[in-house]
């Protein structure tokens, strides 16, 4: 299993929070951080979609709470900062000095619109605000699902075979069984128990679905039934690997059911939320281990990413292929990222007060990641 790796205390949080710095600690450091602000995107109702997904906007109000409360105890000033649109990230900068000021970004949307999150980073980026987590580049590229294939893909980087449809009726080119979800969206919306075709028929009936519902296209994806992986990462120029986890669906008896959908991610009183097992370390030797760090790192990379993410990935013929690339990932304190952290040894005020750490940090690295 991966561990903590020794010496990655370059930047201790004294000299990040602009207290007096051991002898030998790497220079120059940031001007002090007076607060951080945990902004989270919110919406008074669903503009499209299902209307039980507002539970995945539930849990990330919780999560900001939950952060904003942990990064007070580890003495970082903190507090909750509501984004409902752009105006709010404007009156951050007309409010706190934004030179002493770090967003932990927890935006996921604007006005509920998922396809807008990078608005939010943008208006961050214009106004000189720092914030924790991925550019407004990396944002767009990883939530367009195709051009991040097509990205890790250009780089060598293997992934399923897919296709992007605008229309139900358009020729299909994936083989079957084939996977059918929204091209951008996360935290399994718009996956449920029919996302897998078997037939022409119900592919196209899952397409439509898509579009009618999301007002996007879909994209459909080979299904890959192999073992199912996430390696959750941090760091920027050095990049550190958490200890691999293994989504565990051993209870399910149909293959083709095997995948985090909707219900087996957020609903408690369905049976695949009870027996979808989370297994971190994952029981992996090191002949497996090694290729699925290696890969989940180029992904990170060509991706952009910083601070922290986590690539998805499953097995064919025993070898790794992305599913995913997920920044700004969950960090809900039962959440896979903070999980897998743990297991490494770090405590969730630990978890929050690093990505504050190395997102106040890239202030003072041009062009870092």
């Amino acid at each position: 299993m991966d561990t903590r790796v020794a010496g990655d205390d370059s930047l201790s949080l004294p000299a990040l929070f602009g207290m007096k710095a051991a002898v030998g600690e790497r220079q120059p450091a940031p001007q002090p951080l007076e607060r951080v602000l945990v902004a989270y995107s919110a919406i008074e109702a669903s503009v499209r979609g299902e209307a039980r997904e507002l539970e995945a906007e539930l849990e990330t109000i919780q999560t900001a709470g939950t952060i904003a409360e942990q990064l007070n105890i580890a003495g970082i000033r903190a507090q909750t900062c509501v984004v409902y649109d752009l105006s709010d990230v404007d009156r951050i900068a007309r409010e706190f000095d934004v030179d002493r000021t770090l967003v932990f970004n927890l935006c996921e949307h604007l006005q509920g619109d998922s396809h807008r999150d990078g608005e939010v980073a943008q208006r961050m980026t214009d106004l000189g605000i720092q914030f924790t987590g991925a550019s407004v580049t990396a944002l767009a590229n990883c939530l367009d699902k195709s051009r991040a294939k097509a990205m890790l893909q250009a780089a060598g980087v293997p992934t399923a075979r897919y296709q992007v449809f605008t229309r139900p009726d358009a020729p299909i080119r994936v083989p079957f069984p084939a996977f059918v979800k929204p091209l951008a969206e996360d935290a399994s919306i718009g996956i449920d128990r029919d996302a897998v075709a078997h037939d022409e028929a119900a592919l196209r009936r899952r397409v439509a679905y898509v579009l009618d519902t999301y007002h996007e296209p879909a994209l459909v994806e080979e299904f890959i039934d192999g073992r199912e992986f996430n390696v959750g990462m941090w760091g920027n120029g050095k990049l550190y690997t958490l200890p691999l986890a293994e989504l565990d669906y051993c209870d399910w008896a149909d293959p083709y059911q095997r995948f985090l959908h909707f219900e087996a991610k957020w609903n408690p009183e369905a049976v695949e939320y009870q027996t979808m097992y989370a297994r971190c370390p994952a029981d992996v030797d090191e002949a497996l281990a090694d290729p699925l760090r290696k890969v989940a790192r180029r992904a990170y990379k060509v991706m952009g990413c910083r601070d922290y993410a986590r690539v998805d990935m499953r097995l064919k013929d025993g070898k790794p292929l992305v599913l995913e690339v997920n920044p700004n990932p969950c960090l809900s304190p039962d959440s896979g990222f903070p999980n897998a952290a743990r297991v490494a040894g770090y405590e969730y005020p630990d978890v929050v007060s690093r990505i504050a750490r190395w997102a106040w940090w890239r202030r003072t690295q041009q062009g870092a990641h």
